[in-house]
């Protein structure tokens, strides 16, 4: 159970820019043992999209893997309750959210030759029957160190109590905007709102910036 004054601060947090990162969370061993067990399903589906017949493409060289099947089949360290059902996070989601169910699980993959995606949530309008709430929330484990070069998380504090019909080209005609890239060292988590204003920025490197989701959803 999260002590209540931590609690409190998390959520104003939250609430606050639309995200939470949390130093140090995962443990390190777990994180290796992911990065082990999903990088040959992440190398075979780029082989598959550099042969031009991937179906899991979000952009050029950017990739998005629906892990379940393979979890299903799998088991392993990316069916550990840290990670699929971690208590902290899940206590969190409860006390935000309310009644609540699992949604995707999912390895988020640009590779070297992506490209800024355009800003965009991960709600949509039936989502939404009156003031802006959370209905969404995104749980994120890197599995590799995340700097500039290799692709980060971008995204755009607050926008998540903006309303949900944002014309996202209205954000190109703002000469300063003020963002926040997620760099993040293996262990680090983010939890955030699917309604915060968000993209994938381009992979620089040769190795994959591989990023989990374990997304909740609303009842």
């Amino acid at each position: 159970m999260i002590d209540p004054a931590l609690k409190e601060r998390l959520r104003y947090e939250l609430h606050l820019n639309g995200f939470v990162v949390f130093r140090s969370f995962i443990p390190i061993d777990l994180v290796e043992a992911m990065r082990e067990q999903i990088e040959p399903i992440i190398l075979g589906e780029f082989a598959k999209y550099e042969e031009g017949s991937s179906q899991i493409v979000r952009g050029p060289a950017r990739l998005a893997i629906d892990l379940a099947p393979y979890i299903k089949v799998l088991g392993g360290p990316l069916d550990d309750d840290r990670f699929r059902r971690n208590p902290v996070i899940e206590e969190l989601v409860t006390d935000i959210l309310g009644a609540w169910r699992y949604g995707v699980t999912k390895a988020e993959c640009p590779f070297k030759g992506s490209e800024f995606m355009g800003w965009h949530p991960d709600t949509c309008e039936r989502d939404f029957d009156g003031a802006l709430r959370p209905v969404r929330l995104t749980f994120n484990i890197p599995l590799v160190d995340v700097n500039d070069a290799n692709g980060p998380l971008e995204i755009l504090p607050g926008s998540h109590r903006m309303e949900h019909g944002f014309d996202s080209r209205m954000i190109e005609e703002i000469p300063q905007i003020h963002t926040h890239r997620f760099l993040l060292r293996r262990g680090d988590a983010i939890l955030r709102d699917g309604n915060a204003l968000h993209r994938g920025t381009p992979n620089l490197v040769d190795r994959p910036r591989i990023l989990l989701d374990q997304t909740y959803r609303a009842v």
